[in-house]
């Protein structure tokens, strides 16, 4: 089970890169579609890694809502 939470005064989901929710779900809303890609474009998922699934999370969320 995934211990790591978005901070919620913050909406850092990185907290190695800080990245925020909001970065990641404007690179979803521009087409970027998978978890290299995001971290190309914002360093998160390339420290510790406890983001990746909070990441992947936001990632299916979008395919879900972009398939409903």
């Amino acid at each position: 089970m995934n211990d790591i939470t978005p901070d919620k005064t913050t909406n850092v989901i990185c907290h190695c890169s800080g990245t925020t929710k909001e970065q990641i779900m404007g690179l979803i809303n521009n087409g970027i579609d998978n978890l290299d890609g995001i971290s190309r474009m914002t360093g998160a998922c390339s420290g510790c890694g406890a983001c990746d699934v909070l990441i992947l999370e936001l990632l299916a969320e979008n395919i879900a809502n972009c398939s409903a």
